[in-house]
């Protein structure tokens, strides 16, 4: 397991010089490849957010938390507790960065090899945060491990039942927040979802072992326009219905890491 910071040059300069530091720190060459490049983001739009105070406050109070802490320590001890309870050790990478002013954790290929990116700044200095995130991906690397396939394009019954895994896991590890929190929506999304359960289930049925719909139930940019279904309702529905397996049957989420996903998707 590896775990790096390549936004290090934040917290080893003057903050009082915190827009050179940025500027500075969107030129890493990593950055191009870990998010710029993937993300299809044009790097101008971040590089004019420097003149925005709020964002340059946002920063700093991430900067300022994290300071006087060994970041990477922290989530290796975070992810050592994950694997006393799995009792499986995965193999995977994760990068840390700063700056980019937007909320999450994913996967993207660097040089040919799945990678994990989490954007700091996204936990706004809250550690409960921060675990709910490092919870969730964890679930990733090892039922990826696990399963030995692509379990985010490989059909949308997979999708659904890997992130309610995640989503759930996260509940077990920090039990204090909101669903919204868990599922990384907003709560419209969630009340949305409660009450559309059939037209979901009849819009997936038949399509589960497929991957067509993948991008309209996960995608933060999916094309919706002939659908009042906001984005990523996948997360929300998943972890539904992996809770209500779990209840159903008195179960953790190391019991069922590795759990074909027809058992919990019709």
């Amino acid at each position: 397991m590896l775990v790096k910071n390549i936004s290090h040059r934040l917290f080893t300069g003057d903050s009082k010089n915190i827009v050179d530091l940025l500027i500075d720190n969107f030129s890493n060459e990593m950055l191009d490849k870990l998010y710029f490049i993937p993300k299809k983001i044009d790097k101008s739009l971040i590089n004019e957010k420097t003149k925005d105070s709020a964002y340059i406050n946002k920063v700093l109070k991430t900067i300022n938390y994290y300071k006087d802490k060994n970041i990477e320590q922290l989530i290796y001890e975070r992810f050592s507790l994950f694997t006393d309870y799995f009792k499986i050790k995965p193999k995977a990478k994760l990068f840390i960065i700063i700056g980019l002013d937007t909320t999450t954790i994913y996967s993207t290929n660097l040089d040919g090899e799945d990678v994990t990116v989490l954007l700091l700044e996204a936990t706004n200095g809250n550690p409960d945060l921060l675990d709910i995130l490092l919870a969730h991906e964890f679930t990733h690397f090892i039922r990826k491990q696990l399963l030995n396939k692509n379990i985010f394009e490989d059909s949308i019954g997979e999708r659904l039942v890997t992130e309610g895994i995640a989503s759930n896991y996260s509940e077990e590890v920090v039990s204090n927040m909101l669903e919204e929190d868990y599922c990384i929506v907003n709560s419209d999304t969630i009340k949305w979802v409660k009450d559309n359960i059939d037209v979901i289930e009849r819009d997936i049925k038949g399509k589960t072992k497929d991957n067509e719909l993948i991008s309209n139930y996960f995608y933060m940019y999916a094309n919706l326009k002939n659908s009042n279904m906001p984005v990523r309702t996948g997360y929300v529905y998943g972890y539904l219905k992996v809770k209500e397996y779990l209840e159903k049957n008195s179960l953790k989420i190391k019991d069922i890491i590795g759990i074909d996903w027809e058992k919990i998707i019709d």
